[in-house]
């Protein structure tokens, strides 16, 4: 029997669209902080790619919420994505043509950045009304599984392909960033094949109403507290025991691995997560899901621990397994509670508020990262990231709305 949200053809279209392109979305992003940590030989210099992107998020994300409130969803999307396409392609001609440098990479990353704060609000938005709102749950967790997937198999695939001098006339770096610039097409095709999307209201007619359809996101959000605390746990974790910018320097320096085991290394976090994912869509749906959001937390600050005491390549790659399976069931639990805890009018503002969050952790968590390894190395920047999210997760175990939350559908 197929699982409740593959009954849905909108659905299983996007999904299908969506997984090819996260798949080449992922190997241009392991490709990228490769290719950095390869010109600079600096963790430093790659966690500044989280500072990079983080800038647009903060800049438009609010905006990019607006727009998918009120403009068509689905035609957001394939402007977005028809974007970063061209982002890809201008990443494989400067680095086919020897011409790349890292101010080009942080470049490129800046206007890539750009299109996913007005990408990000519409796909999240369009995605609940895809299926019922009793099968968002699993949803929610199909769309984890392509997702995690992807993150195994792009890492691994780049992590192939770096070494190669030539595949098909490509160099191995050059080819990743072709591969990521096909994948595109594959989603947009699939949003094409998918309804208009346009929620209901008016357009906002200057920039002062622009203004307060931001404001009135933003108020919701802090009145409604198992949102609020749902992306507070979440920025706060990601931020203090993010260690993806460290994994160059952790695969090259510390564990003496070649481009294949980082790509291993940069999978197994996407390994865990894809197994968790595959689990949740399979069990029936768990209803104190902000209970469990805490308890993952922890696991995920445990086990980052863990990964930064790893002395070799399995130890660190069933570590960093662990820290992909709980941030997974937290993610899918946070997006299910933040989802049906509010209006179809207000979730793009709402998701565009939960980008600023979800987004802006992990990438300011890179820079964080980064920069206490320069002066502290690697692994204690990792092992001190691990325990500080210890923290976080016994700070939010007495948020009594998250803890409290009940599913009800």
């Amino acid at each position: 029997m197929l699982p409740p949200a593959l009954r849905h053809s909108a659905f299983c279209n996007y999904l299908s669209g969506s997984f090819v392109s996260n798949i080449g979305n992922n190997i241009q992003a392991w490709a990228i902080a490769w290719h950095i940590y390869h010109l600079t030989h600096s963790s430093f210099a790659v966690g500044m790619l989280g500072l990079i992107r983080v800038g647009p998020l903060l800049l438009f994300s609010l905006f990019g919420g607006v727009v998918a409130d009120r403009a068509d969803r689905r035609k957001v999307m394939l402007m977005t994505q028809s974007a970063m396409a061209v982002v890809s392609l201008i990443l494989l001609a400067l680095t086919q043509t020897g011409h790349v440098t890292v101010g080009w990479l942080y470049g490129m990353i800046a206007i890539n950045a750009i299109a996913r704060s007005f990408d990000g609000p519409a796909r999240q938005a369009m995605q609940v009304s895809l299926v019922p709102l009793e099968d968002f749950p699993n949803a929610a967790s199909m769309n984890g599984v392509a997702w995690r997937l992807s993150d195994v198999l792009g890492p691994v695939v780049a992590g192939f392909a770096i070494p190669w001098p030539s595949i098909l006339g490509f160099s191995g770096l050059a080819f990743c960033y072709a591969l990521n610039f096909v994948s595109f097409f594959t989603l947009i095709f699939a949003v094409l094949r998918l309804p208009s999307n346009k929620p209901e209201g008016d357009h906002p007619t200057s920039f002062k109403e622009v203004l307060g359809l931001i404001k009135e996101g933003l108020r919701f959000v802090n009145r409604t507290p198992v949102v609020r605390s749902a992306m507070w746990i979440d920025f706060w974790a990601t931020l203090l025991s993010g260690a993806e910018a460290l994994l160059p320097a952790f695969a090259a320096s510390i564990l003496r691995l070649g481009p294949s085991g980082f790509g291993i290394l940069a999978g197994s976090t996407g390994a865990g997560a894809l197994l968790a994912a595959t689990s949740l869509a399979w069990l029936p749906t768990v209803r104190r899901q902000g209970l469990w959001v805490v308890i993952m937390i922890a696991a995920f600050g445990f086990f980052t621990v863990c990964f930064g005491l790893s002395p070799n390549l399995w130890t660190a790659s069933l570590s960093l397994a662990a820290v992909g399976a709980a941030d997974m069931i937290s993610t899918v639990f946070r997006q299910t509670i933040r989802q049906l805890a509010t209006p179809d009018e207000l979730r793009g503002r709402m998701n565009a508020t939960s980008s600023l969050f979800h987004i802006s952790g992990p990438q300011l968590g890179d820079f964080e990262a980064g920069a206490v390894a320069k002066f502290c190395g690697e692994r204690n920047s990792i092992v001190i990231g691990g325990v500080l999210c210890l923290l976080v997760a016994a700070h939010w175990s007495r948020a009594k709305a998250l803890v409290g939350y009940v599913h009800q559908r």
